[in-house]
């Protein structure tokens, strides 16, 4: 029987239960038996406030069950991601434009607490609902708005991905303040040492390296792996869309100057190996290695009796599902969120139509096909 969730050790519940009495308790090295084989972005928790904010990261990830269940109808189901605050970014649009396209779905908007860790779960919220699209009619969505938390995003989403057997995966995240939008064709095994949404956790590179693997134990040829989509009808889908809501008007400006058009960017890019990537990187992995126990979240030190990494297993085949990811603008308001959530409508509509009966279907993100190249800003 297929489980409802991505597979967590006893062990790991077993060390759950402890560290409810031991997080204060003084890091000490653990045995050689439980020191994990490394096989995921390595978070340097040597600092106190770091670690805090780890165990807060880890007890979340263990605790969380997935909450969108497929309604058993002949309907396509779509997994939907957006982020939330992070660092100087008080709300985030990809959140926002996905939380307009769900009925019902309310952005979390949430504030730092100036002291101590700061609480993943008020910055996660998970919404299903059926939606009419214009060519597909009735599909069903999961959609999330996640902490920016490294490992932390990618874990919620597989485990909505094993429980809610998604036909497409759809990844959203922002970038500059007014540009194209970019439609990702591939992720990198590569995590910029650079902290999150939390302002206090940074992957540590291994010796001689300023970089950190997001999955180590991956070959040398999947150091880059494209995503999978229907490219052309989905960038024409989002180009028309855009055209359509050019005019709207919010903040001083119209959409068409803040969401100038569609761009395929290629991969890697320096800039592009920031949370976006983490999360692209290990779904889509996930996705081509179903079966496969990744070992996400991974401590620098271990703790003895504390959770020092998560361990997740996407059990589900979804190695035939398209999955991307989006780029957005940064500084889309007010009536032009509603806009965007119409552009991401047109490309979800565009996607399943071509999976009932496209001439080509969805084919891996090729580095020829790129219109965005150069290094600039984190992602």
């Amino acid at each position: 029987m297929t489980p409802a969730v991505p597979i967590v050790s006893r062990a790991l519940a077993a060390a759950f239960a402890l560290s409810l009495a031991g997080c204060g308790a003084a890091e000490e090295p653990a045995a050689a038996e439980e020191i994990p084989e490394a096989d995921a972005v390595t978070v340097d928790t040597s600092d106190p406030a770091a670690r805090a904010q780890y165990d807060a990261n880890v007890s979340f990830a263990l605790r969380y069950r997935a909450r969108c269940t497929p309604s058993g109808a002949a309907r396509p189901r779509v997994l939907l991601t957006g982020f939330g605050r992070f660092l100087d970014n008080g709300v985030n649009v990809s959140g926002q434009v996905v939380s307009a396209l769900v009925p019902g779905m309310r952005y979390p908007t949430t504030r730092r607490p100036p002291v101590g860790p700061d609480d993943p779960a008020p910055q996660t919220v998970v919404a299903q609902a059926t939606v009419t699209l214009p060519t597909v009619g009735p599909v069903d969505l999961c959609a999330m708005v996640l902490p920016v938390y490294w490992d932390l995003a990618a874990i919620l989403a597989l485990k909505e991905a094993q429980r809610f057997a998604p036909d497409l995966v759809v990844m959203n995240g922002i970038a500059g303040p007014a540009q194209d939008l970019w439609i990702e064709l591939g992720s990198v095994n590569r995590a910029m040492t650079l902290r999150d949404g939390s302002d206090v956790l940074v992957p540590r590179a291994p010796p001689g390296m300023t970089w950190a693997p997001l999955v180590p134990s991956a070959t040398a040829a999947e150091r880059t792996r494209g995503l999978l989509l229907s490219w052309d009808a989905v960038r024409a889908a989002a180009q028309g869309a855009i055209e359509e809501s050019a005019g709207v008007e919010a903040g001083g400006r119209s959409l068409g100057e803040v969401l100038t058009g569609v761009k395929l960017g290629g991969f890697p890019r320096d800039s592009n190996t920031y949370l976006c990537n983490n999360i692209s990187y290990v779904v889509n992995y996930a996705m081509d290695h179903p079966g496969r126990t990744l070992t996400l979240l991974q401590a620098s030190s271990a703790r003895r009796g504390v959770p020092n990494r998560v361990p997740v297993r996407l059990e589900r085949d979804l190695r035939l599902a398209p999955r991307v990811f989006v780029h957005w603008p940064s500084l889309l308001t007010g009536a032009q969120v509603d806009a965007g959530a119409g552009v991401l409508r047109a490309m979800l509509d565009a996607q399943l139509a071509d999976l009932r009966g496209g001439s080509k279907g969805p084919t891996r993100g090729d580095n020829a096909r790129a219109e965005v190249l150069a290094s600039g800003d984190t992602f």
